[in-house]
């Protein structure tokens, strides 16, 4: 499996085949399209695979940079278009943010994690202490963020909460890898990016 996120400052690659497992991290604000494929030619010709060999593909679909989101979508559903019989796995960024936060912290009830929106606004998804969603991704102001007694958790890249967490290429890949076992498998053609609030440009 290849694995993509591309919704935050760090864009992460994990690769995953039966004789390799291999991760990149990219500190290009995921706005370089560029170097995500040259990094992804890179993994591929250092280990003489192509994406023939590379079994289904993953995705993290947001919330997070509009920019991010749209250039990993735009990779997957390329790299799709000449193998029509991949499927490709949906990773909400707030999931993935949950599945790393168990890793980290081991909730022993629920919690929150929240990521910067625009405009001074946050994304927030409330998880139960295994990390299934109890309160769907939507749009808070500051205020609304300290609501709550609940453990709130942020990225460290954003650093606005006391409980921070960095999303490992691991656990991207056990959260690709456990989708797929359980059937979560679309089309390229289905992908839908979970952006939760309409960009700057549109706004304005």
């Amino acid at each position: 499996m290849l694995v993509i996120s591309s919704a935050t400052k760090t864009a992460i690659i994990a690769l995953q085949t039966q004789q390799v497992t291999q991760f990149c991290e990219i500190e290009a604000d995921c706005k370089q399209s560029e170097k995500m494929m040259q990094e992804i030619d890179q993994i591929l010709t250092k280990n003489d695979i192509s994406l023939e060999d590379v079994g289904n593909f993953g995705l993290v679909i947001g919330p997070g940079s509009f920019t991010g989101l749209r250039i990993g979508a735009a990779l997957i559903k390329g790299f799709c278009a000449g193998l029509p019989k991949k499927k490709v796995v949906l990773i909400p960024t707030l999931d993935l943010m949950a599945a790393q936060v168990i890793k980290d912290y081991q909730p022993k009830s629920k919690f929150t994690c929240y990521m910067k929106a625009q405009s001074g606004l946050f994304y927030g998804a409330t998880y139960d202490k295994t990390a299934n969603k109890i309160v769907d991704e939507h749009l808070l102001s500051a205020a609304d963020v300290l609501k709550g007694s609940e453990r709130k958790f942020c990225l460290a890249e954003e650093g606005f909460l006391p409980y921070i967490i960095s999303i490992q290429p691991q656990t991207l890949l056990e959260v690709a890898n456990k989708a797929e076992k359980e059937g979560n498998l679309i089309a390229a053609k289905d992908i839908v990016i979970k952006y939760i609030r309409r960009s700057a440009a549109e706004e304005n």
